[in-house]
Parts: C-alpha cells; sequence; structure tokens
C-alpha cells in the first residue's frame, strides 16, 4: 500500500460519472505576510458509487471525532 500525504483538500468536480478531488501540499509559510505557499499534490479520482462510500464513511468518522472532543 502507498501512503499518499496532503495538507489540504482544494478541490472537487463531478463529469461524466467520476468525481475528482484535488489535493495540495504546503510550500511555504511566510509568517511576515501571513501567507501560505501550495502546489498540487495529486488527484483522487473514483467512480461516484465509491465516492458516496467514500463520503458516507467520512462522515462517520468526522462524527466520532467530534464526539470524543466533546467528552473531553
Amino acid at each position: 500500500m502507498h501512503d499518499f500525504f496532503v495538507d489540504r483538500f482544494v478541490k472537487f468536480n463531478v463529469s461524466q460519472g467520476v468525481a475528482r478531488l484535488d489535493f495540495a501540499r504546503l510550500d511555504a509559510f511566510d509568517a511576515e505576510k501571513n501567507e501560505v505557499s501550495m502546489s498540487s499534490a495529486g488527484r483522487l479520482v473514483m467512480p461516484l458509487d465509491g465516492f458516496m462510500h467514500f463520503a458516507d464513511e467520512v462522515a462517520k468518522v468526522r462524527a466520532q471525532i467530534v464526539a470524543q472532543g466533546e467528552q473531553k
């Protein structure tokens, strides 16, 4: 298995039954200007049924993280 590290999700597009999710990586941070420089890290492409399953699973994980935060 290959790990794919990203700092941010930046764009989402659906076309012809395929979901495309673009991600970016932080290149630099200018503290004086409070600006971030990012570059493309890659794109995840999946059929819509696969994306819908992915979205359901992410929603479950998000709910668990929020619940854990509320317990503390």
